[in-house]
């Protein structure tokens, strides 16, 4: 059984509802019934859930939170943390992207932790957010 783990930006095209969001949506469903796992990492979860609250995106929470239940919630464990910090020194000592938004941060060393603490591909649209991180993804 395989397991994945969804970007942000894969959940932000569902969202939309237009031709392409149809076509991913449909590749998850793929996933799902060939019984393997989505997982939802809490930063993803976050990171979706406030933009729809500041656009008071009334129609788009409530076709998120449908959505959201098919997947399988995983919380960051201390382990998660560590690997995140490890990842995140071991880029910086390298000279190579963190992923850092510029918040405090790094999104994108969590969710690559998460991935590998559970063997997960993360799906993205995003190479570069997640190839220095010894990560397996997908490009969709």
């Amino acid at each position: 059984m395989a397991a994945y783990l969804l970007d942000t930006n894969i959940i932000s095209a569902i969202l939309k509802r237009n031709e392409d969001g149809a076509r991913l949506n449909d590749k998850i469903k793929s996933i799902l019934k060939a019984n393997d796992d989505i997982l939802f990492c809490p930063v993803v979860f976050y990171e979706i859930i406030r933009g729809l609250y500041h656009k008071k995106a009334d129609k788009q929470l409530a076709f998120f939170e449908r959505i959201a239940g098919c997947f399988e919630w995983r919380d960051l464990t201390k382990n998660t943390w560590d690997t995140g910090a490890r990842l995140w020194a071991e880029c910086r000592m390298k000279g190579t992207p963190t992923g850092d938004g510029g918040d405090g941060i790094d999104k994108d060393v969590l969710i690559a932790a998460q991935a590998k603490e559970h063997n997960a591909v993360v799906i993205t649209r995003n190479e570069r957010h997640f190839q220095h991180f010894g990560v397996l993804y997908e490009i969709w």
